[in-house]
């Protein structure tokens, strides 16, 4: 069998096949079966600090992208970030991390453009022995009212801004995920 163990950006894992940050990786038991199945990681679904409540789509949560002859040529996550409780996320986190020691676990993240902000659940998160952090910059529905994901995303002094601040503040490998929006990435 051939050797497919991935280090990227100093984060290992089996395999370089890891689950994007969606529903099927939000809660322990999603993730642990993802383990089970062979992925060699998962970037954990989008946490955010405590704040209003995040009410999510009630019912599918893809959206279908069609084209001109009416074939799916994709599916849209139309969902927001969890709406579950940061400290219960948290928790299985490090629940998972301890029992997948051999596994990337990535925590994506969504955050006030405030340094004290991104500062606190940093701190939290280096207490869950996460392997790293991906900056959700990408994200166009829901939060951009609050001044976050794309509406970030879009803003190349916003991005360095946070991304400074995670690397000030965290010991953690930072992913950052842009907007799709973006033309040039210099």
């Amino acid at each position: 069998m051939a050797d497919l163990t991935s280090n990227f950006i100093g984060i290992k894992s089996p395999n370089p096949f890891w689950l994007a940050s969606a529903p099927p990786t939000d809660k322990e038991y999603n993730v642990v079966r993802a383990f089970q199945a062979g992925w060699g990681g998962v970037v954990w679904k989008t946490l955010g600090s405590e704040g209003p409540p995040v009410v999510n789509v009630n019912g599918p949560r893809y959206g279908a992208i069609w084209g001109a002859d009416r074939r799916l040529l994709g599916l849209n996550n139309i969902e927001l970030i969890t709406d579950r409780p940061l400290e219960v996320n948290l928790r299985e986190i490090k629940t998972v991390k301890r029992a997948w020691k051999d596994r990337a676990l990535v925590i994506s993240l969504m955050v006030p453009c405030d340094e004290e902000s991104w500062k606190d659940i940093l701190a939290r998160i280096e207490d869950t022995e996460a392997d790293g952090v991906e900056l959700n910059f990408g994200c166009p529905h829901g939060m951009a009212e609050r001044g976050m994901g794309s509406a970030v995303g879009q803003v190349p002094e916003y991005i360095e801004m946070v991304t400074a601040w995670v690397k000030k503040h965290s010991r953690m490998p930072c992913i950052v995920k842009l907007t799709p929006n973006i033309t040039d990435i210099r």
